[in-house]
């Protein structure tokens, strides 16, 4: 019998009806005390009343939450304890009046059983009506108690509909729950709660935020990208409507890319979020959101894709049957069709917002010289000496304002230097014009910064659009290799495996997919299987893992890396006590093993926030994407809209485990060196840092490595630009053990003792 493996089988939270009856009414109780006193736009309170007014069978909960609220919490209490206690008066009466409710009552019920199957059991219509005249009585109160005000006046009709449409949404939390309804009214409440808790920190984070983007994740893949983003605009506006496109965004792009990986989808959604706000909000922008979405993010991730939290009610039943079957050849031509239409919406809007920075782009030579004509011109039409500059002595005028032209134009301001002193005596003006020359230019200098990262995030949306086919396309590509496959047909036939399909699959690491096992019939071991399928395909296989549901068994064998590497870093500090402008980072990802070091430009925290960010960044892209330059494009115009200038050295070390092709890409960053047998080679580029240049600048060095090979990396502060790296080369020539650590370590010393005085990283890696 196949050994069966169920670490992979999902656990949902569940509980008991009578549990969820208690914590059902706790919430209502708790949400009406929290939300009665809130305060909404012009002075009312609208939530309690609405709260109450849409509730059913579970009223005096919603009743007793909302008076003791006004009885402590609220200053004005009398009208709306008098509110209160003429909503359940009229709410008594209107039950009454729906005939149909008391014949649905239990056949030979007491009279006081069908009294309460009718109390508070009125239709939606009704509740809606009630409230809307209780708000409407609150409202003639305040117009008379103040005076006959047209601003009261206003403000009554603004809480009557809002009220009136607050709880026709909230009605649908207490119908039936395979209704759609349902969802709308979770909304609203959800509304009500976050603008409740807008604002409220604690440890200066906004967990508002955190929540608000977590909840559009959980609808965007429950309900689809559309909802979400619709949610993520209403949150977005209960908080002051500032995060409502970057909650719209988060919607939008998971809800297209849950389909397909839930990684990627919180990770695109991640950053086109972040990117966006820093767009519209400044680079500030990292600060102030990115605790928020990024906890969020890491928390709803593991909560979404092993679904630990249940599913919503409302979606129907029929899609979560059972285990969805593994078949690569039947693909969806719907997540093609979805991705492919946001890849291509991207594109579309990065052409928009060249156009839009290309017709707002700075002014050339020409601009300048017309910009200082027309200003001399204004001043002129006025000035006693008009005569004398424009019909004696013209070509001295012309001569002077196309100089101060020039000026703005090289050196972005003009000075009295700039003119002859002849002109600067006869214009009375000469003052005035300058300073509003000056004056005009800082505007074009101003509209340039902005224009610039108009540029930089069309670009960005361009690179989106690019990865997104990359990774598409990369995961279509995934096929079934035939050869193979009637190779595993016939192992798994052999020794005496079950199956209803087995399949080979992958483009360099290979997996083996067995869908429909019997585990009664099946008569071999996990560890016989993995011996004669490693025997049959000539590859390294893992451990065979059984997942299985509904007594429906799917087994997965993933292969196996043929290369494995031991890697070794080391960092050191010029000063102690200082921060290290350098950071550095090793993962690995599937077949790949990357090695990174992102030395920032100059010294202090801001060098090092910014080798920090690139580390960052190229981590949570490149576990997406193998599309290098694409990922180094956006990093360099996220470090250009930067409003501090720090660039920064981008060294990557890409390493497939499956066939040991390796690949250096240097951007400004210093050589590398492999050792193989007694030879040492060095690998360099002449490049400039990220973040310098408006389009990147980077060289890919390639090549082929074998099991002992040695690969170092190392920042500018172990090899400066002016020294020789020689040193280096012969530290590695007489280095004769296979110690990461030790060779790391050694390199680490050797720059010291030669008087190094600048922060260093070592990376070292010996191939196995």
């Amino acid at each position: 019998m196949v050994e069966t493996n169920f670490k992979g089988i999902k656990k949902r939270i569940q509980l008991s009806e009578g549990a969820k009856e208690i914590f059902f009414e706790v919430l209502l109780f708790a949400a009406c005390f929290a939300l009665t006193p809130v305060r909404f736009l012009f002075g009312t309170y609208p939530f309690g009343i609405a709260l109450v007014g849409s509730t059913k069978k579970k009223m005096p909960f919603a009743l007793a939450g909302a008076v003791l609220s006004v009885v402590f919490l609220m200053d004005a209490s009398i009208p709306y304890l008098v509110a209160l206690v003429a909503l359940t008066g009229l709410r008594m009466s209107a039950s009454f009046i729906k005939k149909t409710d008391y014949k649905k009552t239990e056949l030979g019920a007491t009279n006081g059983k069908r009294i309460a199957d009718i109390l508070f059991n009125e239709g939606i219509e009704l509740r809606v009506v009630v409230t809307a005249l209780v708000t409407l009585g609150i409202g003639i109160y305040t117009v008379i108690y103040n005076g006959y005000l047209y601003y009261d006046v206003f403000v009554l009709i603004f809480n009557t509909v809002f009220v009136s449409i607050m709880t026709y949404c909230l009605c649908g939390l207490f119908e039936d729950k395979e209704k759609k309804s349902f969802l709308f009214g979770a909304c609203a409440l959800l509304f009500c709660i976050i603008y409740f808790l807008s604002g409220k920190e604690l440890g200066g984070i906004d967990f508002t935020i955190a929540l608000s983007y977590g909840t559009v994740l959980y609808i965007s893949k429950n309900y689809g990208g559309v909802k979400g983003a619709a949610l993520g605009l209403l949150l977005g506006c209960a908080q002051g409507g500032v995060l409502s496109a970057v909650l719209g965004i988060c919607g939008i792009v998971s809800g297209f890319l849950w389909s397909l990986s839930p990684y990627l989808a919180i990770m695109s959604s991640f950053i086109l979020s972040l990117g966006y706000a820093i767009s519209i909000l400044g680079y500030e922008a990292v600060i102030y959101l990115t605790p928020e979405i990024l906890a969020a993010s890491l928390i709803m991730y593991p909560l979404l894709r092993f679904e630990v939290l249940p599913k919503p009610i409302v979606i129907n039943k029929e899609q979560d049957k059972g285990m969805v079957v593994y078949h690569l050849e039947n693909r969806s031509n719907e997540i093609k069709e979805r991705v492919s239409s946001l890849s291509q919406a991207f594109s579309n809007v990065s052409k928009s917002l060249k156009k839009v920075s290309q017709r707002t782009k700075n002014p050339d030579k020409r601009g300048y010289l017309d910009m200082a004509l027309e200003i001399c011109e204004g001043h002129c039409c006025v000035c006693p000496k008009n005569n004398i500059c424009w019909s004696r002595d013209i070509n001295t005028t012309e001569n002077n304002i196309n100089r101060m032209g020039e000026a703005l134009f090289i050196r972005k301001q003009v000075k009295k230097g700039d003119v002859e002193e002849k002109f600067l005596h006869r214009c009375p003006n000469i003052d005035k014009i300058m300073e509003e020359l000056n004056a005009k230019n800082k505007e074009v200098l101003a509209q340039s910064v902005k224009n610039d990262k108009l540029d930089v995030c069309a670009q960005d949306y361009e690179s989106v659009s690019k990865m997104m086919d990359s990774i598409f396309k990369k995961d279509m590509e995934i096929s079934v290799d035939r050869e193979l496959t009637d190779k595993a047909i016939r192992a798994s036939a052999k020794c005496g495996l079950v199956c209803e399909k087995i399949e080979v699959v992958g483009q360099g690491l290979k997996r083996v997919i067995a869908t429909g096992v019997d585990i009664q019939r099946s008569k071999c071991t996990a560890l016989e299987l993995r011996h004669e399928m490693e025997k049959c395909l000539c590859m390294s296989l893992k451990e065979p893992v059984i997942t299985e549901e509904n007594g429906y068994a799917t087994l997965k064998i993933e292969g196996e890396n043929k290369f494995k590497v031991d890697i070794s870093a080391k960092s050191y500090t010029k000063d102690d006590g200082e921060i290290n402008g350098d950071s550095s980072l090793c993962f690995e990802n599937g077949s790949k093993q990357y090695m990174i070091i992102c030395d920032g430009m100059g010294s202090g925290r801001q060098a090092q926030l910014t080798s920090q960010l690139c580390i960052d960044l190229l981590n949570k892209m490149l576990s997406v994407t193998s599309e290098k330059e694409l990922v180094l494009s956006m990093l360099n115009n996220l470090i250009r809209a930067k409003n501090v200038e720090c660039s920064s050295t981008v060294d990557i070390f890409e390493l497939d485990l499956i066939n040991g092709e390796g690949s250096f890409i240097k951007s400004g960053a210093c050589p590398s060196f492999v050792k193989r047998g007694e030879n040492v080679f060095k690998l360099q580029s002449k490049t400039a840092p990220i973040g310098i240049m408006k389009s990147l600048d980077a060289e890919e060095l390639s090549c082929t490595f074998n099991k002992g090979d040695i690969c170092v990396m190392v920042s500018d502060g172990v090899v400066p630009s002016k020294q020789d790296s020689r040193w280096i080369m012969q530290y590695l020539t007489d280095f004769k053990g296979d110690d990461p650590k030790e060779l790391s370590q050694g390199i680490m010393q050797e720059a010291r003792r030669r008087g190094t005085r600048d922060d260093m990283t070592v990376l070292a890696m010996v191939i196995n």
